[in-house]
C-alpha cells in the first residue's frame, strides 16, 4: 500500500477513535484520492474480503440490476413500490448528481452524512484489519463494500443492487445468491471496456444471471435477448422478457391539479394493467416501469405480499432526479448520455409542447459516442439554439474539440444560422441560457449525468 495512503488512513482512524469530528467532505476527498492508489480486482478478490466480513449480503434479500439504461429508474421504481408496500428497502446505486451519501439509500432516502461517516469509518477499519498484500479496493469496491457492511448494520427486508459497469466483472457480482436478477434496455456504452457489439455487450451484462435465479428483461433487440435467454438456459435460470409492444397508450396529460404525468397500460405475463401513471413527462420511463412490475409479479411469487395498489401508488409517487426532470417550470434535465438514451431524450423533447423556443444546454464526456449524438441532436431539429458547456470533470470533452464535432456535423447535415454558445464551465452556461430565456421558451438538457449533476447544484 503506498505509504501516503497508508498514512490518510492512520490519520483518519486515529481521529475516529480519539471521537473527533470527521465530515462527509472529508470522506469524499479521500474516496476521490483512491484510484491514484488502486487498480481493479478480481471477482474472487472481492469475494474473499466479503468472506472476511462474514458474507452478510447471504442474509439480505437483494435484487441484482444490470443494462445500459433505465437501471437507476428500474430499481427506483422496484424501491417506491415495496415501501409502499411496508417493506424496509435498500438501494445502493451510481453515480451520485452532487453527494456521495445518495448512493446508498433506505426507504427511498438518502442515508444520512452521519451514518455514511460511520460507514466509511467501519469499512476503512475492516479493509486495514483485513490487510492482505497491501490490498486496497477501488472507488467502487469500497463503496460497495460500504454498501454491504451499512445493509447489515442497519438491516432491510430488500435491497436492490445495481452494478456499477457491465456486470460479469463488476464488483457487484461478487453477490452469489440473488433473489432476482434485472437486465434493463441493452446499448452501446463503454465498448471500451464491455465490446463492440450488442451480442458482446450482453454477454457482460448477462453475466449477473445465477443458477436457479429468474431473471427478468427487456427484450428491446434480438442480438442481446438471444445472449440473454441462452445464458439463463444454460444456468436453469427461467428468463421473463418484457416486450414493447405489451406497453400501450403512452400518453402525457394532467390531473385535476394541474401535474403533468403520463399514463399507460401494460400487458404483463401475470396480468392486464390499465392506466398506470408515472410522475413524468419521459415517455421512455413506461418501459422501465413495465419491468419493475413484471420484478414485482415475481417478488410476489415469491411470497413478497405487493397489491395492485401497491403497484399504482409506488409507480405514481416515485420521483427519480434528472430524468427528464422539470427543475424549474419550463427547466427539464435528463441524465441522458448515449445514443440510446439520447434518442429516448429527443422523443421526449418531440412530445413535450411548448409556446415558445427549445433550448438545449449541453455537455458530455469523452468516452461517449459524442459525434454520434451531436448529430442525431442536429439531424432531429427540434432545437432553436444550443448552449454547450464544457465539464468539470477530467473526462469532459474540450471545447475545442466540442466545437469541431458541431461545425462538422452542421456541414455534413446542411444545417445554417443554427446559434451554438460554448463556456467553459456549466455554471456560466446555466447563468447565460436562463437569462436569454423568454417567456413561453423551454430549457432541456442532456448529455452527461455529470452535467445533470453540475446544473442541480447550480439551480
Amino acid at each position: 500500500m503506498d505509504d501516503l495512503l497508508l498514512a490518510q488512513v492512520g490519520e483518519l482512524l486515529e481521529r475516529a477513535d480519539n471521537n473527533a469530528k470527521i465530515t462527509i467532505s472529508e470522506c469524499d476527498r479521500f474516496l476521490n484520492q483512491i484510484p491514484s492508489f488502486s487498480d481493479k480486482h478480481t471477482i474472487e478478490d472481492t469475494k474473499s474480503f466479503l468472506e472476511y466480513l462474514g458474507n452478510p449480503e447471504k442474509n439480505i434479500q437483494i435484487i441484482h440490476v444490470a443494462g445500459t439504461n433505465g437501471k437507476g429508474s428500474v430499481c427506483n421504481y422496484l424501491s417506491s413500490v415495496l415501501t409502499k408496500a411496508d417493506y424496509t428497502v435498500g438501494m445502493f446505486t451510481s453515480p451520485h448528481l452532487v453527494a456521495v451519501n445518495e448512493r446508498f439509500a433506505i426507504d427511498g432516502k438518502p442515508i444520512s452524512e452521519g451514518v455514511f461517516v460511520e460507514v466509511f469509518i467501519e469499512t476503512l477499519r475492516r479493509i486495514m484489519e483485513f490487510d492482505k498484500d497491501g490490498y486496497f479496493p477501488t472507488y467502487f469496491e469500497f463503496l460497495f463494500f460500504m454498501a454491504v457492511i451499512l445493509y447489515d448494520v442497519y438491516p432491510v427486508d430488500y435491497l436492490i443492487l445495481e452494478t456499477g459497469l457491465g456486470g460479469r466483472l463488476d464488483a457487484t457480482n461478487a453477490v452469489e445468491n440473488p433473489i432476482l436478477t434485472v437486465i434493463t434496455e441493452i446499448g452501446y456504452d463503454h465498448m471500451q471496456y464491455l465490446g463492440t457489439t450488442i451480442e458482446e455487450i450482453a454477454a457482460e451484462k448477462a453475466g449477473i444471471i445465477k443458477r436457479g435465479v429468474p431473471v427478468v428483461f427487456f427484450d428491446k433487440r434480438p442480438e442481446s435477448t438471444g445472449v440473454i435467454k441462452s445464458k439463463a438456459l444454460e444456468l436453469d435460470s427461467r428468463a421473463i422478457a418484457v416486450e414493447a409492444k405489451n406497453i400501450e397508450n403512452i400518453d402525457i396529460t394532467r390531473d385535476e391539479s394541474g401535474n403533468k404525468y403520463i399514463a399507460f397500460s401494460y400487458n404483463s405475463l401475470y396480468d392486464k394493467y390499465a392506466d398506470l401513471k408515472l410522475s413524468t413527462e419521459a415517455k421512455y420511463q413506461a418501459q422501465n416501469a413495465a419491468v419493475a412490475v413484471t420484478c414485482l409479479e415475481v417478488l410476489r411469487d415469491k411470497g413478497a405480499n405487493i397489491s395492485e395498489l401497491d403497484i399504482r401508488e409506488g409507480l405514481l409517487t416515485s420521483k427519480w432526479d434528472c430524468r427528464m426532470e422539470e427543475m424549474r417550470p419550463g427547466i427539464y434535465v435528463d441524465g441522458a448520455h448515449n445514443l440510446d438514451g439520447i434518442e429516448a431524450f429527443l422523443d421526449s423533447v418531440e412530445d413535450i409542447g411548448c409556446d415558445g423556443r427549445k433550448m438545449l444546454l449541453f455537455g458530455i464526456v469523452g468516452d461517449k459516442q459524442y459525434k454520434d449524438i451531436i448529430y442525431e441532436i442536429l439531424k432531429r431539429g427540434l432545437f432553436d439554439s444550443i448552449y454547450v458547456a464544457t465539464l468539470e470533470t477530467s473526462r469532459t470533452v474540450s471545447t475545442s474539440d466540442l466545437k469541431i464535432a458541431f461545425e462538422d456535423c452542421k456541414d455534413e447535415l446542411g444545417i445554417i444560422g443554427l446559434p451554438i454558445k460554448y463556456y467553459s464551465n456549466v455554471r456560466d452556461a446555466v447563468t447565460d441560457v436562463i437569462a436569454m430565456r423568454k417567456s413561453g421558451d423551454y430549457v432541456f438538457a442532456a448529455g452527461s449525468l455529470y452535467l445533470a449533476g453540475q446544473i442541480k447544484s447550480v439551480i
